[in-house]
């Protein structure tokens, strides 16, 4: 696409945008399909300047063949039958980079990223051999390469720009990049001494596709670029661990730079509107109270200009007040004309609520709005918001992976296939259902021992190792005199297990459930 293309594409999309955030502006309803190409064309970003990178860029664009010019007809038609236009185009780089700066954007995409990273992953190991690069590797996660923060930001840069790339630099540059990178413990690049690595945040408007496969989609590969031109250097995929949510349809991946559609795009309509009516609201409140003076303004004039009716309505003004007293002549008339503000702040609010709708966020969460209603807390939304966001966080497992490998790849000299990791929880469950769970947990390894399903020590490792039953202070070796003794129908040492959990629960900050009577020992284990 020449500069022409790209200048014709940001025009058509400004009369959009003007079309769209007026009411009195009518939207266009014809476009030629030279316009629907020039919208739906894949976007223009900083490395495309060169015509060589051009050129080279869109080679297999033209794969797509003759249907090129009819698909993006008959889809412009299509969607402006169904009064969707312009939500089927991408708004482009530059449009998202201003629209990153609202506030109520930012409160979006921000709250979500920062609850995806905020209790952030726990590594973990199978084998009890990994059980020391399992705690170095959470170290070095944590302090070293600092992967919250990376993800964080990375996060936030797809909530905006619709995705975004990490970049594996292990210090090769030039021609190097262009080679695909290993991840094995034959990598040369990144096992060896003196080997080094780093993740660096790529954001979208430095990056265009380079060669993929788009006239074959029974492989694997079928519009999946294998490099990209980072400001025109290309790139091995490899190399750019790819990042994106909101994933579009097959024909338009090509139009969203084969990222994703920007949650900051979709959002964008309904800030419009919560804007609009927000300053609607706004202006009724400055007409709220309406005072009418009646006079005969020929008169007025004739008798002393408009410098004497200025007079008097600034006298008006000085003195209006429930005290005052506004004198005026026989034949002149004074009127107060209240407007009534009802049902504002309903649609105000409602408009605000269709923003955290979209966004997938309980406005408890997002605005700090305590819900109404009788015994209302809000505690199922947050629930259901926090599942929403542990799926969310599942669809970054691949990417978290891959740089666990290069760290450890770095670190130990080879990949550990037995570590893996695990995502904290965000909301804790309170003492009570800790306990009923526990309980539960005990009830069936009773029946497990009773049955030989189990031995003692099976089951006193298991519960040393279960987070619920809150018992990790308990020492690997099994104390003398105790083998056997661990499930008994002894109330004293019931009563004695289950306030040792109580103990460790109360040391965690969490609530302890009432004491248990040692009578009743018996009827909770």
């Amino acid at each position: 696409m020449n500069q022409l293309d790209e200048n014709k594409r940001r025009k058509i999309n400004q009369e959009i945008l003007d079309a769209a955030g007026s009411r009195f502006v009518p939207p266009r309803t014809s476009f030629s399909s030279e316009d629907a190409k020039a919208l739906f064309y894949p976007p223009i970003t900083l490395n495309t300047k060169e015509p060589e990178k051009e050129e080279s860029r869109f080679t297999n664009d033209a794969a797509i063949g003759s249907s090129f010019n009819a698909y993006y007809a008959s889809l412009t038609q299509h969607a402006l039958d169904l009064g969707q236009f312009p939500m089927t185009s991408f708004v482009g780089y530059g449009v998202l980079q201003n629209i990153a700066q609202n506030g109520m954007i930012r409160t979006c995409i921000q709250t979500v990223a920062d609850d995806m990273c905020r209790e952030w992953i726990q590594v973990e190991g199978g084998e009890d051999e990994s059980a020391d690069n399992v705690k170095q590797l959470q170290d070095l996660q944590e302090n070293k390469y600092r992967l919250r923060r990376l993800f964080n930001e990375a996060l936030s840069l797809v909530g905006f720009m619709g995705g975004c790339f990490i970049f594996v630099d292990t210090g090769v540059e030039g021609e190097a990049l262009k080679l695909p990178l290993n991840f094995s413990d034959k990598s040369a690049e990144l096992v060896g001494e003196d080997k080094s690595v780093k993740f660096i945040v790529i954001d979208p408007v430095n990056v265009s596709p380079g060669f993929y496969n788009a006239n074959q989609p029974l492989k694997d590969d079928y519009l999946k670029p294998k490099s990209w031109f980072v400001f025109g250097q290309e790139v091995h995929a490899s190399r750019l661990i790819r990042l994106v949510d909101n994933e579009p349809p097959l024909l338009l991946r090509p139009a969203y730079n084969f990222l994703g559609i920007p949650q900051a795009q979709i959002l964008w309509d309904y800030v419009l509107h919560w804007n609009k009516a927000r300053e609607t609201g706004v202006s009724i409140l400055e007409k709220l109270n309406l005072t009418v003076f009646k006079t005969n303004f020929a008169e007025a004039f004739e008798a002393g200009g408009i410098e004497q009716l200025d007079a008097k309505m600034m006298l008006l003004q000085r003195y209006r007040s429930n005290e005052a007293i506004f004198a005026c002549d026989s034949s002149e008339d004074l009127q107060n004309i209240t407007l009534t503000i009802s049902g504002v702040e309903g649609i105000i609010r409602q408009a605000l609520e269709f923003i955290a709708a979209i966004n997938r966020t309980p406005a408890v969460k997002l605005l700090g709005i305590s819900p109404s209603g009788f015994n209302a807390t809000g505690q199922s939304d947050i629930r259901n918001y926090y599942d929403h966001i542990k799926s969310k966080q599942e669809l970054n497992r691949d990417a978290i992976q891959t740089v666990l490998k290069a760290i450890q790849l770095v670190e130990f000299g080879h990949v550990d296939q037995s570590i893996t990791f695990k995502f904290n929880e965000l909301g804790e469950a309170d003492a009570a259902a800790t306990a009923i769970t526990a309980k539960t947990k005990v009830d069936m390894l009773a029946v497990l021992q009773d049955r030989n399903v189990l031995s003692a020590e099976e089951v006193r490792e298991f519960v040393r190792r279960d987070s619920d039953m809150g018992l990790d202070f308990i020492p690997e070796e099994l104390p003398e005199g105790m083998e056997g003794e661990l499930m008994t129908d002894d109330p004293s040492q019931q009563n004695e297990l289950m306030n040792n959990f109580l103990k460790q629960r109360s040391a965690e900050n969490v609530a302890p459930a009432p004491k248990v009577d040692e009578d009743k020992a018996g009827e909770i284990f």
